[in-house]
């Protein structure tokens, strides 16, 4: 009786450890936040002066750098340092969809899930200037429901990290850059 209790004591562990380590992989893999596109337009060069470098949604605590990422072989570039910004899309303020992704971690975007509509998305840039874009609408989407990144007649955000079961959806949040909403003047800092 007690060799049978090991034995299923041993089994447990192993299985413990195997799901412990695929659900790891799992966090880690940059394929998590991507969409099932193999690419998003033509190559766009985004100049040093215009370069957009840091993310702030002051209301949820989010403070991050923004790294160019792009799409290759249908694998999406992450990174576990920042937020990615796909490169191949607008740059953010300019006409277009600007696309803007990163990780679900407490670290990262763990907090955009609470973003709400009216809320600003502050984007920073290499020559010292910012914009401001207003939150407008969040919805969950599947890596299938690639709309979201089309390209668009005005100048928005398409601001997104992973949610659901296994990081299987993608929470959206949507943000129009401020002078398209009717503001009169724009900070720079």
């Amino acid at each position: 009786m007690r060799r049978a209790l090991g034995n299923i004591l041993v089994i447990l562990g192993i299985i413990s450890l195997g799901l412990s380590l695929f659900f790891y992989w799992q966090r880690v893999t940059p394929r998590r936040l991507s969409f099932n596109i193999d690419n998003l337009g033509e190559s766009e060069v985004v100049g040093e002066s215009s370069k957009p470098t840091a993310l702030l949604i002051s209301d949820l605590g989010i403070s991050l750098p923004i790294f160019p990422a792009k799409i290759q072989n249908g694998k999406w570039e992450a990174t576990s340092k920042g937020v990615s910004y796909l490169s191949t899309s607008s740059i953010p303020g300019e006409l277009g969809n600007s696309v803007i992704y990163g990780h679900n971690w407490k670290s990262l975007l763990g907090n955009l899930t609470k973003a709400k509509p009216g809320q600003e998305i502050m984007i920073y840039y290499s020559n010292g200037t910012k914009k401001t874009f207003k939150i407008t609408h969040t919805q969950v989407v599947t890596p299938n429901q690639t709309k979201i990144l089309d390209r668009t007649d005005d100048r928005r955000i398409t601001l997104y990290t992973c949610t659901g079961f296994l990081d299987t959806k993608r929470f959206v949040v949507t943000a129009i850059y401020e002078e398209d909403r009717g503001a009169t003047s724009l900070s720079s800092q």
